[in-house]
């Protein structure tokens, strides 16, 4: 917040911009009352970054960030295989013929 007294350009660009992100479903306001299960907050911040004698600030949010004794959702998130090594090799399959034919599968997370 004292960066933001300092600064009204960062404090509107930074009101802006997490407004955007609010109207457009990305992230939530936190409720005033306590949470009744487990809830994680991700904590974010300004950053500046300096290219071409132009400063650019954007807004990074932070999930391996922890309160003392309790683990941060990063710690929390399950594990899943690497799947790079197969993203690649599909794609090197795709250069062996001259036609590449792609099956989707519909699924449904209920």
């Amino acid at each position: 917040m004292k960066r933001f007294e300092n600064n009204e350009e960062l404090k509107q660009m930074y009101y802006d911009h997490i407004l955007n992100y609010i109207t457009r479903g990305q992230v939530e306001t936190a409720p005033a009352e306590e949470p009744t299960s487990t809830v994680f907050y991700l904590p974010h911040q300004a950053v500046k970054k300096e290219k071409h004698g132009k400063t650019k600030w954007k807004i990074v949010f932070d999930a391996s960030s922890h309160e003392t004794n309790v683990p941060s959702l990063n710690n929390v998130l399950e594990m899943g295989p690497n799947l790079l090594p197969e993203i690649v090799a599909i794609l090197l399959r795709f250069r062996l013929h001259p036609t590449g034919i792609a099956i989707s599968h519909k699924r449904s997370f209920n």
